[in-house]
């Protein structure tokens, strides 16, 4: 009887050692997921577009942008010249209510300029640093899920000429670029973190 026992002992953890072993290569063997893409936008005669993101019809640049400012599932670093575009502030105030941890660096002179919608990052308690010089911070760009560790998720960077205003988005030819590549994603976090530490927090 003794000898059954150990016998199915065996054979179990042969078994389930087998199975781990498996399934930690395979995923180890998994392709990590690539995007690149590029959004342009302008001033035309593009028609609006119903978006699952928006309650207002917009334009197509505009909702494909939608969609990956509503991709983060850990975390959100924004590194933005001015931002006074309604659409893209609800979505990181509704963001920040759903867990997600949002960081924004603006530039100190247009944090406060008619429109800007800084104030309202602040007492929805996200963090906003700025830096009073007479230099610009004239980033623009963000960081999606980039501290995150787990490795079903794909880091992405969102960089290109594009402020959020309603000027950018609905009039002028602007663009922004979105990839997953590792080495530029370092490069931008790098920085990021480097004016984040620079930078003061936003008092009122």
């Amino acid at each position: 009887m003794i000898c059954y026992k150990t016998l199915f002992i065996l054979l179990s953890f042969t078994v389930v050692t087998h199975a781990a072993y498996n399934y930690y290569f395979e995923k180890k063997k998994k392709p990590k997921r690539e995007i690149h893409d590029a959004i342009m936008f302008s001033y035309d005669a593009e028609c609006l577009t119903t978006s699952k993101y928006s309650r207002c019809k917009v334009t197509k640049s505009m909702d494909r942008l939608l969609y990956y400012l509503n991709q983060p599932k850990y975390n959100l670093d924004v590194c933005m010249y001015v931002l006074t575009n309604v659409e893209l502030t609800k979505t990181l105030i509704a963001l920040n209510y759903r867990g997600i941890k949002i960081r924004i660096i603006a530039d100190a002179d247009m944090a406060y300029a008619p429109g800007s919608n800084i104030r309202k990052f602040s007492k929805c308690g996200i963090p906003v640093r700025w830096m009073k010089s007479t230099n610009l911070m004239h980033h623009k760009f963000c960081l999606i899920d980039t501290l995150s560790q787990n490795t079903d998720v794909t880091p992405l960077l969102m960089v290109g000429s594009l402020n959020w205003t309603n000027q950018a988005l609905c009039g002028n030819n602007e663009n922004c670029l979105i990839t997953s590549q590792e080495q530029l994603i370092k490069k931008y976090q790098a920085e990021f973190d480097k004016l984040w530490d620079l930078f003061k927090p936003i008092v009122e």
